[in-house]
């Protein structure tokens, strides 16, 4: 991450134009100490060292997975139907 510098009130300003967000002159100042606040947070952050070895399971995992089979099924969609012709649902005439 690069250092952008400090958040001023000229990219308060942007933002805000890009946000749509109508804040007053007071609120442009507090929304800049705090979003410089996080930006040093992510400084912080980018400074630890993220080459470590990635830690252990204690517990293996192995995958549970059943035999695929194809079962038959009596399904008939058609079997309620009041109003049906040749294997289809038969609706009112809408011409």
């Amino acid at each position: 991450m690069k250092d952008y510098g400090k958040i001023d009130r000229k990219l308060m300003d942007h933002i805000c134009l890009i946000a749509r967000l109508d804040l007053s002159d007071a609120e442009k100042d507090r929304y800049a100490k705090e979003l410089s606040a996080v930006l040093d947070a992510f400084r912080v952050i980018e400074k630890v060292d993220t080459n470590e070895e990635p830690s252990f399971h204690p517990i293996p995992i192995t995958d549970r997975v059943r035999d695929d089979s194809v079962k038959p099924t009596d399904w008939n969609p058609l079997g309620n139907a009041k109003a049906k012709e040749n294997g289809y649902f038969k609706g009112p005439k809408i011409m």
